[in-house]
């Protein structure tokens, strides 16, 4: 997965180990809808918020297709370090935005990685913002853009498990040329099998949430 083909991105690294923000509110975790999922989002690589604000919303739209809203949790804010300090949890994932990674271990060919473990209960996604600036500007498309589309791959791995990988749409390993365009147009999505797993996973996290406040 790390080699990277031609005309091709390597867009996620699996992480194998046991077991992210526009709105200037407080978020209260525990009001969460069935179908609704929180993240925090902590910008390391000082990435321009309208940035992330572009990006947070071709992500929000690829989850919002099959019916999972994402509330975006930014954890710059200080009305927001109450939530920012705790660990993320079953139904709060966190995202963290760095420049990069070990670059023995990540080439510029791949945009980010996540820690599922052997479930899908993952919470802990990272996404290498100087890569997708370099692979961005190689396919002629915004870095918010790429931004968001490895953002949601990202999650995809947290939602659906250490096998998430598919031939087809945003969960391909590697993305073709085609693939990045078909994302621009809003056509790169999780496939018909992978939906209902998604919106399944997000509802358990909620009710085990619900189970233990009870």
């Amino acid at each position: 997965m790390r080699g990277i083909f031609m005309q091709s991105i390597v867009v996620g690294f699996l992480i194998p180990l046991g077991s992210w923000a526009a709105d200037r509110r407080p978020h209260d975790v525990s009001a969460a809808q069935r179908t609704r999922m929180f993240v925090m989002v902590r910008n390391s690589a000082g990435v321009p918020g309208n940035t992330i604000n572009d990006a947070q919303k071709q992500a929000g739209k690829i989850l919002g297709h099959m019916g999972v809203g994402v509330e975006w949790i930014d954890c710059q804010l200080s009305i927001n370090t109450s939530v920012c300090t705790g660990t993320a949890e079953a139904d709060r994932l966190e995202l963290t935005i760095v420049t990069e990674d070990n670059r023995q271990m990540f080439g510029e060919d791949v945009l980010g990685r996540s820690v599922v473990g052997g479930s899908d209960k993952g919470v802990y996604a990272r996404v290498f913002y100087a890569h997708i600036r370099v692979k961005a500007e190689q396919e002629g498309v915004s870095p918010a853009t790429l931004l968001g589309l490895a953002v949601a791959h990202e999650f995809g791995h947290l939602l659906l498990g250490p096998k998430a990988h598919s031939e087809q749409g945003i969960m391909r390993a590697n993305w073709s040329h085609n693939d990045i365009q078909r994302g621009i147009q809003g056509q790169l999505r999780f496939t018909p099998q992978q939906e209902p797993l998604i919106r399944a996973n997000v509802q358990s996290r909620t009710k085990e949430r619900e189970r233990l406040q009870n």
